[in-house]
């Protein structure tokens, strides 16, 4: 990776980035913080490890690390019932997990750093630990559907790896992961991803349309390997596929040529595109933070009428004195709320948005009458308002397990 993810020098907001990431990594299940006095003992489990080299103040390894922990933590949750402890003879406290992510943050760990010989120029990196052996690595920021092959490859590698040794086969095999291969799906997005980030939009979107077409064709080889088209689609089939590295990158790639569109400000493509996802991948949006952001991004500002080059929370402020006109001052704090989420301030468009649900009871008869909300509506719990979708949309792109998102819903539910 480029020199912009060397670890910057310590400074005074570090303090609070560790702080926050050391309290978001107990909420999740089978991610842990790795430090010099607890490595030996992490290493020391039967769990297979991803033991996971960052900084908490870089915003695109921040950013990648949230995917990571998503990922390992959806694991975890899903194999739940496997038995897991008793494959891996591990009866400790990491009984009953699947796989582990152990985060060093090398800003706090210069001595971790050292001993596993980690450039800087490499952040970040994922090695792949079993029973203290290093099996393969992930170097820089890769798709999240690489991710997520990563993690299942992994865990079937540690299954396969401790049933050979309950039966006296010890032979070492290699990790067998799909994007070794020169090109497919996952490195094309990835690819496609950075020419997104240097603006060179018609790149991306060739690349994404060619992931896309490699994932189409390994969609229809896997529903004729499982007999797809003449089985009810069940929540059993749908784990089933949903393993396939294929049904993660095509939605991956749908959403890289949606945000394509959105910069070209092709709206109604763009959402034609995000309708696909949830349609055609109902499970992405839940399993793929990535994938929820870029859905719930355009979904937002389709319902909030947002233009990116106009609207941008510093300039709606100014609204915030339009007390006299009930509707444009509803409609222009619901455009802040947006803006607060776009400019990646989540916690500050949920606070908009409770702001304006408090507000609701008595600006109903003027929405009613500007048409912002059905004549017949009734407030309640379950009453649909475009601060309530606004706020659920964010809740569902941040994912159940945010702190802001766990927060936000208590206080949301005394205005409900």
């Amino acid at each position: 990776m480029s020199d912009s993810h060397d670890p910057p020098q310590n400074q005074g907001r570090d303090g609070a980035a560790q702080q926050a990431f050391s309290k978001h990594c107990g909420t999740l299940l089978g991610v842990v913080q790795v430090t010099s006095k607890n490595i030996n003992a992490e290493m020391d489990s039967k769990v297979p490890l991803f033991l996971y080299f960052m900084v908490t103040n870089h915003p695109e390894v921040r950013q990648y690390t949230q995917l990571l922990m998503h990922q390992v933590d959806q694991a975890n949750r899903r194999c739940k019932t496997e038995k897991f402890g008793e494959l891996y003879q591990e009866f400790g406290k990491d009984a009953g997990l699947a796989i582990k992510l152990g985060m060093v943050d090398c800003l706090q760990e210069p001595g971790l750093m050292a001993k596993f010989h980690i450039d800087p120029h490499m952040f970040p990196v994922v090695y792949f630990v079993r029973s203290k052996v290093f099996c393969d690595k992930l170097v820089g920021i890769v798709a999240e559907s690489q991710v997520k092959e990563a993690v299942e490859a992994f865990i079937d590698y540690a299954k396969t790896e401790s049933k050979n040794e309950a039966e006296g086969n010890t032979l070492f095999q290699k990790v067998k992961r799909q994007d070794n291969d020169d090109e497919n799906a996952m490195t094309l997005i990835a690819a496609a991803h950075t020419k997104m980030k240097s603006n060179d939009v018609g790149k991306a979107k060739e690349l994404y349309a060619k992931a896309l077409c490699l994932s189409t064709d390994d969609i229809a080889a896997v529903n004729k390997r499982h007999n797809v088209a003449n089985k009810k689609m069940t929540p059993e089939l749908w784990a089933l596929l949903k393993r396939e590295p294929c049904y993660n990158t095509a939605p991956e790639a749908l959403c890289g040529l949606a945000m394509c569109a959105m910069a070209s400000k092709q709206m109604e493509e763009s959402l034609q595109l995000v309708k696909r996802v949830r349609s055609e991948f109902p499970y992405a949006v839940k399993d793929m933070r990535g994938v929820a952001e870029a859905v719930v991004r355009i979904e937002l500002m389709d319902l909030v009428g947002f233009e990116v080059e106009r609207d941008n929370y510093m300039s709606l402020l100014k609204y915030d004195e339009l007390i006299s006109d009930p509707v444009q001052f509803y409609r222009q704090h619901l455009k802040k709320a947006v803006g607060f989420y776009v400019e990646s301030l989540p916690g500050q468009a949920i606070e908009e948005c409770i702001r304006l649900i408090r507000a609701e009871p008595k600006l109903l008869p003027a929405l009613k009458e500007g048409g912002v909300v059905p004549h017949d509506l009734h407030l309640g719990s379950t009453a649909v308002t475009p601060a309530r979708q606004v706020i659920r949309l964010i809740f569902e792109a941040l994912g159940p397990t945010d702190e802001q998102v766990e927060k936000g819903r208590k206080v949301l539910q005394l205005y409900l």
